[in-house]
C-alpha cells in the first residue's frame, strides 16, 4: 500500500532519520519506519530518496510504500515502508495546506504532564487511545540554545518556549536543518521567528 503525506519530520535518529508527516487523505499522524533494529526502525539516507537521487525535503507530498501498519504502544503512528521502491513526490504544500487537513493539537500538555519528557513507565499506565508521539502546536517565545555542555563532547542546540501558560525548557532539536544551521553560530540564545512546531514526545528508560 501506498501512503502519501506532506513532510514534516526529518529528523535525527541514531545516525540516521525520522520521517514523519500528516496523511493527505486523513489528516492523521504517519511516522515512517524501517525493520532494522540495529537503528530502533529509523530511516537510512539510502533509503529515503526519489528516483532522481534527490533527497526529500520539508513540505514534500510524498508517496511512500509501506508494507503494513506497525504501531507501537509508544508510537501509535508507525507505518513499516518498502525499502525495494523509490519514494515518489508528487507536490509541494504550504504550513496553509497542513493547517487545513490538520488543525493544531490543543492538548494540554505536550508530554502528558508538565516535564519534559515521560518515563516508559508511567507512560504504559496511559490507555493505549490517549496515547500519541506527535503533536503539532504553536507556541510562545521560542528561543533556541546553541551551548557546549560539560558531559557532552559538542555544542548542542536545545529550545524554551511556552505552551499554554507552561515554561518547557532545553528541549533538544533533532531537526537536520536546525542543526545544520544553528551549530555553526556562536553559544548563546536565538530568537525563532516562527511559532508552529512539530515536536515528539520524548520517553525515558
Amino acid at each position: 500500500m501506498n501512503k502519501e503525506l506532506i513532510l514534516l519530520a526529518a529528523s535525527e535518529k541514531y545516525q540516521n532519520y525520522c520521517i514523519a508527516g500528516i496523511d493527505t487523505s486523513t489528516g492523521e499522524w504517519i511516522r515512517i519506519v524501517s525493520e532494522d533494529p540495529s537503528i530502533h526502525g529509523a530511516v537510512r539516507q539510502e533509503d529515503m530518496h526519489y528516483e532522481t537521487g534527490t533527497i526529500p525535503e520539508i513540505f514534500d507530498i510524498i508517496k511512500i510504500p509501506c508494507k503494513k501498519y506497525q504501531p507501537s504502544h509508544f508510537q501509535p503512528e508507525n507505518h513499516l515502508f518498502n525499502n525495494q521502491v523509490y519514494w515518489e513526490k508528487t507536490g509541494k504544500a504550504s504550513m496553509h495546506d497542513v493547517l487545513k487537513i490538520h488543525p493544531l493539537n490543543q492538548r494540554e500538555y505536550i508530554f502528558f504532564d508538565t516535564n519534559k519528557k515521560i518515563h516508559k513507565d508511567q507512560l504504559s499506565q496511559i490507555s493505549q487511545t490517549d496515547i500519541h508521539s506527535l503533536v503539532l502546536i504553536s507556541v510562545q517565545t521560542p528561543i533556541l540554545i546553541v551551548k557546549q555542555w560539560e558531559e557532552r563532547k559538542e555544542k548542542d542546540i536545545t529550545m524554551n518556549f511556552i505552551y499554554r501558560g507552561i515554561q518547557y525548557r532545553y528541549l533538544k532539536i533533532t531537526d537536520i536543518n536546525y542543526k545544520s544551521r544553528y551549530l555553526e553560530q556562536e553559544e548563546g540564545s536565538y530568537r525563532l521567528p516562527n511559532n508552529i512546531f512539530l515536536v515528539s514526545v520524548l520517553v525515558s528508560k
